[in-house]
């Protein structure tokens, strides 16, 4: 059987007492009926884990119909859109879709750790005053957390900019801009985008969504299709809400095994994995052609990586997902015999 570490699933499912209480609940729902179009009782409970209001929750099928419903209402052909690159993918995609101009501000991966350019970004943004900005923190794919002050710097630098702040895998990394604001208010150009498929374990179930600022809520609102989550992802959420230590306990097993796991890479010579706080790890490597070939022979699926399109590298990239123990125990195994 395959070992599957390329696509940051969490590898370990809910309690069986919770998949039980979902599936009573879903027996009992009707079919043949739409879901509530207004989502009252998801987006309090989304709104209560975060501190905040409901009414400021945008749902979504996924964090990237969220992701395209920010590109549908703000971004016009030959807008520019900024970024750190590397990033998500999906940044790159829908910028192209969407015609606009993708302007990144280079992420340094020549030493033992990546290096921000927070300076160069924020001027960045005076310069070409841009319409989005996309900030994924942790950054996928290098596992950086971008610190709250700097975040706080783009937001007042921005002007009319919608900032996007992407806390995918906020559960795993030691500070999030949305607990700074625990509490407050969202500022008026922000929207932070969140997920149920990375700590909560349940990327099968398309749940995302967005804590929305005044200035993005209202079109965020109208551009959101009225039955966009179904009625058996909307109460799986409702009912895995509920138990949040499940996340936790989930997000703590799996920043301990990735702690662990970059330690003994780091241990390997010709091998570098950076200090990342996602549920993954960026790892520079050594005889890529090698691991390619034989990892493909053993069955493992892991996100090879080439960070700088057009331009020979001196390094070559994996981002591994942290799995379970026995996974790592067996890819830790297979790497230490290339």
């Amino acid at each position: 059987m395959a070992i599957l570490l390329d696509k940051n699933e969490n590898p370990f499912e809910m309690s069986l007492e919770i998949k039980k209480a979902v599936m009573e609940e879903i027996s009992r729902l009707f079919f043949s009926r739409y879901p509530d179009p207004d989502y009252r009782i998801l987006r309090e409970k989304l709104g209560a884990l975060a501190g905040l209001p409901g009414d400021v929750v945008i749902p979504g099928n996924g964090g990237d119909e969220i992701l395209w419903m920010v590109f549908s209402c703000f971004v016009r052909p030959g807008d520019t859109v900024l970024g750190f690159s590397p990033t998500f993918s999906e940044y790159y995609r829908l910028a192209e879709l969407f015609g606009a101009r993708f302007t990144t501000v280079p992420i340094g991966l020549e030493g033992d750790e990546p290096d921000f350019n927070f300076s160069l970004f924020l001027e960045t943004i005076e310069r070409e005053k841009p319409t989005v900005v996309l900030l994924d923190t942790p950054n996928n794919p290098t596992g950086k957390t971008l610190p709250v002050p700097f975040l706080n710097e783009v937001l007042s630098s921005a002007g009319n900019s919608i900032v996007l702040i992407d806390e995918a895998y906020g559960e795993f990394a030691s500070e999030t801009y949305l607990e700074s604001i625990r509490g407050k208010k969202v500022p008026p150009g922000a929207i932070v985008l969140k997920t149920l498929s990375k700590a909560w374990g349940l990327a099968g179930i398309r749940l995302g969504w967005a804590y929305c600022g005044s200035v993005s809520l209202d079109k965020m609102k109208k551009a959101r299709s009225p039955f966009n989550v179904n009625i058996f992802s909307r109460t799986v959420a409702e009912i895995v809400l509920d138990h949040p230590g499940e996340a936790r306990s989930s997000s703590i097993r799996i920043k301990e095994l990735r702690e662990y796991v970059r330690n003994r890479i780091n241990g390997m010579k010709g091998w570098r994995a950076f200090n990342g706080q996602g549920n993954f790890l960026l790892l520079s490597i050594p005889r890529p052609e090698d691991c390619v070939r034989s990892a493909a022979g053993e069955q493992f699926a892991f996100k090879y990586m080439d960070l700088t399109p057009g331009i020979k590298e001196t390094r070559s990239w994996i981002r591994l997902t942290i799995g379970r123990e026995d996974e790592m125990e067996e890819a830790l195994r297979f790497f230490a015999s290339l």
